[in-house]
């Protein structure tokens, strides 16, 4: 079941004559059979049992729409998200449970649920831009298969077929107020990764990789009426253990503080989701002026690409509906 054909009456059609059809063996790997089959039923069925409270809401939220079976099907690990650290080990079960309803609930009533299924598939180009070099760089989403534990929604900046960085978040209310929450900030896993960042550096008029993901997510939380751009802390990060151990070396503390957010009480960072602002060519070497125009105009056409894609639009369910199925 594919949810973006060009059928429009497709989805409320598929809606009404909804059944039941994720459950916990849902998380099973199709074709797996025998030990390993009830190997990971156990496994699930235990992680239902320890999150006893929270386990029939999240099987109801997975069963109120079909997009999330299709999700499911793609990815069966999908159905452990609240079962495990989210996002942020600030969240709670409950909290995670909220932000990833909360999340799925504004993609719909945006019309975006079309999207979000293309990108579950495969990457779906966002913007596009060239470089000084003249070698062609892409914005693309990716959902629900990859970083699954730190957002629902994957920007990637790719050159050609090499993926140089990545920011994972969910748009999801916090603490009661609108708000975008960045769960992952990296780099390519590649041998060359490092010189592809640099090239890229270089290649955008100077704006580091990282950086220039962040301010996209910014954008777009603005673009969303989103108050605050949540970022997770080094402590909070749900691979903390990996960190731990000296697998994971990215500081993400200092990348945060770099770009001016503050400390949370619950030790994550924020800072307000503002719009891209034209820098100040007068603090500016006369002779890089140039050079920091270039840099402006290459990240704004970027954001403008990224949120005219993801732009808000009608709904083919009405919010009313919606909200009653999630």
């Amino acid at each position: 079941m594919k949810l973006y054909t060009p059928d429009h009456g497709l989805a409320e059609r598929l809606i009404a004559a909804a059944v039941p059809s994720v459950t916990l063996r849902s998380a099973i790997p199709g074709g797996m059979t025998g030990l390993r089959y009830m190997r990971e039923l156990a496994k699930i069925r235990l992680r239902a049992l320890l999150h006893r409270r929270v386990a029939p809401h999240w099987l109801h939220l997975l069963n109120s729409h079909p997009a999330f079976s299709e999700y499911v099907r793609h990815c069966p690990r999908f159905l452990y998200k609240v079962f495990r650290p989210y996002n942020s080990h600030a969240l709670t079960p409950d909290q995670r449970l909220e932000a990833i309803r909360a999340h799925y609930l504004f993609m719909f009533r945006r019309g975006l649920g079309q999207t979000v299924a293309r990108a579950s598939q495969g990457p779906v180009v966002l913007a596009e831009a060239t470089g000084k070099s003249g070698r062609p760089y892409q914005v693309q989403l990716r959902t629900v298969d990859r970083f699954d534990r730190e957002g629902e929604l994957v920007l990637q900046l790719a050159q050609g077929d090499k993926i140089v960085y990545t920011v994972a978040f969910t748009v999801a209310p916090r603490d009661g107020l609108p708000a975008l929450s960045i769960g992952c900030v990296q780099g390519g896993k590649t041998d060359d990764a490092r010189e592809a960042i640099r090239l890229a550096t270089r290649d955008l008029h100077g704006v580091r990789p990282k950086q220039l993901m962040v301010m996209l997510v910014r954008q777009l939380g603005h673009e969303y009426g989103c108050e605050r751009l949540l970022m997770v802390s080094n402590r909070n990060r749900v691979i903390y253990k990996a960190i731990r151990n000296g697998r994971v070396l990215a500081d993400y503390d200092q990348l945060w503080e770099e770009l001016g957010a503050a400390r949370r009480a619950d030790g994550d960072y924020e800072m307000p989701c503002a719009p891209l602002t034209p820098p100040d060519m007068e603090s500016i070497p006369s002779k890089k002026r140039s050079e920091a125009r270039k840099r402006h105009e290459l990240v704004l056409a970027l954001a403008e690409g990224v949120c005219v894609r993801l732009r808000a639009r009608q709904s083919l369910l009405t919010a009313t509906t919606l909200a009653a199925s999630l």
